[in-house]
């Protein structure tokens, strides 16, 4: 973890200096292996960390991950299943009242996806007013690339987290790409189309 973390802050001095990398590693083990992978977080900086829920256990996240880790948590839906709770209850209110900051979900249309309507409904309980709790981000994923990224943000808005990983890595290898110049051009995708959404400045024409 530590590693990386460097690795990480080396890359984004040198690539984006208008902008800042995060590393989100997964958090997994037991309570004691949880608490020295949080003292590492805490060491070295890093700025996100990534947690499965339903294979850490509730409590775990409740107790121990959102007291602890004092940085943004993503909550990953691994084990969460369909059957038993409804998915936009689960992923967009129950993972948000377990202390999750950002809730990944099988997006419509990808490798294993729930239906257009249900991952409306999970960005819906994502951001909806909730007593006193915060609203979290939405973070569509499961085999999404590139070329869906207008889509994406126009569905859900630029108040979201795209989750695009082995399409850079897979393209990359078929095209003959490097990573960084796919990942970069990913990024000037997600600006390109999030500007799209602003609306107009004062004195423009509309």
């Amino acid at each position: 973890m530590a590693a990386v973390q460097r690795a990480i802050e080396r890359a984004g001095a040198e690539r984006m200096p208008a902008g800042r990398v995060l590393y989100a590693p997964t958090l997994s083990g037991g309570p004691r292996r949880l608490r020295e992978q949080l003292r590492i977080v805490h060491d070295q900086g890093v700025a996100a960390v990534l947690i499965c829920p339903m294979l850490s256990g509730v409590p775990t996240l409740v107790e121990l991950v959102r007291e602890e880790a004092g940085v943004p948590i993503l909550a990953h839906p691994a084990f969460a299943g369909n059957a038993r709770i409804a998915p936009d209850l689960l992923l967009g209110r129950m993972f948000r009242l377990f202390g999750a900051d950002a809730t990944i979900f099988p997006n419509f249309g990808g490798r294993f996806s729930y239906p257009r309507e249900t991952c409306r409904a999970i960005a819906r309980r994502a951001r909806e007013p909730l007593g006193g709790a915060a609203a979290i981000l939405p973070v569509p994923a499961g085999g999404m690339g590139t070329g869906r990224v207008d889509e994406m943000i126009e569905e859900f808005g630029s108040d979201v987290m795209l989750l695009i990983g082995g399409h850079l890595l897979a393209g990359a290898t078929a095209a003959g790409d490097s990573i960084l110049a796919r990942a970069t051009a990913f990024v000037e995708r997600v600006h390109a189309a999030a500007a799209s959404l602003r609306p107009p400045a004062a004195g423009r024409e509309q």
